[in-house]
C-alpha cells in the first residue's frame, strides 16, 4: 500500500496513523511528533499558593501540559502573580481536586487549576512572627464540592471547567 507514495508522503502518513493511534488530543500529540520541527513541547506550573510580598496568595496551582510556550508561562507566572514556577506538573501533595479548563491553546497544550487544601499553610502563617492577624488566603477551598463549583463557574472559567478528581 505505502510503497506506491513518495517518501515524505509515507511519513507522513506514518505519524498520522500513530497520532489517531495514540488517542491524545491532535495538537499536542503532532507537536510531540514534529517536535524537531516545529519545538519541542513541555510541561509547565504556575503555584499561586506561594507568591512574593506585593501579591495575595491564591488556593491553587495552574498545570499547563504539552505546551510550546514553557519559558512564555512561566515568564507570565512570575511577572504577574510573582508565583512559584517550574517545569512539570504540579505537585500533589495536599489537592482537593481540580479543573479541566475547556479553553483551546492555539499549540494544543491542556490545562487544569489543581486546588488545595491550605489550612497548614494557614497555620504556618498564624505562627509567624511577622504576621499582621490578617488570614493568608481571601476564600480558601475545602471541599470537592467547594472545587466542582468553581469549576461550573461560568465567571470564573468562561471557556468552561470539568471537575476532576486528584
Amino acid at each position: 500500500m505505502f510503497s506506491s507514495l513518495a517518501p515524505t508522503a509515507r511519513r507522513l502518513v506514518t505519524v498520522a496513523l500513530l497520532v489517531l493511534a495514540s488517542g491524545c488530543q491532535a495538537g499536542g500529540c503532532v507537536a510531540n511528533v514534529f517536535g524537531d520541527v516545529i519545538g519541542v513541547t513541555g510541561d509547565v506550573y504556575c503555584d499561586r499558593r506561594f507568591v512574593g510580598p506585593t501579591k495575595d496568595p491564591a488556593p491553587f496551582c495552574q498545570e499547563v501540559i504539552d505546551t510550546l510556550a514553557v519559558s512564555e508561562v512561566e515568564d507570565d507566572c512570575r511577572d504577574k502573580h510573582t508565583a512559584r514556577t517550574g517545569e512539570g506538573k504540579c505537585p500533589r501533595e495536599n489537592v482537593i481536586a481540580g479543573c479541566k479548563l475547556h479553553k483551546e491553546n492555539d499549540d494544543g497544550s491542556e490545562v487544569w487549576d489543581w486546588y488545595y487544601d491550605v489550612s497548614e499553610l494557614e497555620d504556618a502563617s498564624a505562627r509567624d512572627d511577622a504576621g499582621d492577624g490578617a488570614p493568608l488566603f481571601d476564600d480558601p477551598v475545602r471541599t470537592k464540592d467547594e472545587v466542582r463549583a468553581l469549576c461550573a463557574d461560568p465567571k470564573r472559567y468562561e471557556e468552561g471547567a470539568t471537575f476532576v478528581e486528584p
